[in-house]
């Protein structure tokens, strides 16, 4: 029981720390766009039940997977990319902070619909991790896609000889 308080404490932690530093500017790195939606799918690896899974818990899964995919792409058209002495940059607005906000809810208000919440969260922690993951590769792709700038930072560099 402690184990499971301590390690949701960490998450949250987690979750609040990755979406409050996205307000910050930061240089575009291959890992920030690969790594964390791997995080994401690896807790849900972890987290997945181990026995059948409901038909209602699938038909949530799919409803959170919607609202991330929206909630994804709304991050990515407002996030400013720039280039400052020759760092290209991302940083996330307001709009990224309440997306990040609605999610979480519309995530929560899911679990209250579907009664997940009264069968223990451990049994649905795995569809709040799928929401993560769509969203953070959701906004990575779309970043990529859509500035030139962050494409540049992926291709391989060219040793001038």
């Amino acid at each position: 029981m402690y184990s499971n308080i301590v390690t949701t404490l960490l998450v949250i932690g987690m979750i609040i720390w990755i979406v409050l530093r996205q307000l910050r500017p930061k240089p575009v790195k291959k890992l920030f766009f690969i790594v964390l939606p791997l995080i994401a799918l690896y807790e849900v690896y972890q987290t997945f039940p181990r026995q059948q899974v409901p038909v209602t818990q699938w038909i949530e899964c799919i409803l959170v997977v919607v609202a991330a995919l929206i909630a994804g792409t709304i991050q990515a058209w407002h996030s400013k990319v720039y280039i400052q002495n020759h760092i290209v940059y991302v940083q996330g607005t307001t709009i990224t902070l309440i997306t990040w906000a609605s999610f979480i809810l519309i995530r929560i208000a899911l679990g209250f619909a579907f009664g997940e919440f009264t069968t223990g969260y451990h049994r649905i922690q795995w569809i709040l991790w799928v929401g993560i993951a769509v969203i953070f590769a959701t906004r990575s792709l779309i970043l990529y896609a859509k500035f030139p700038e962050i494409k540049h930072v992926f291709a391989p560099s060219k040793v001038n000889g």
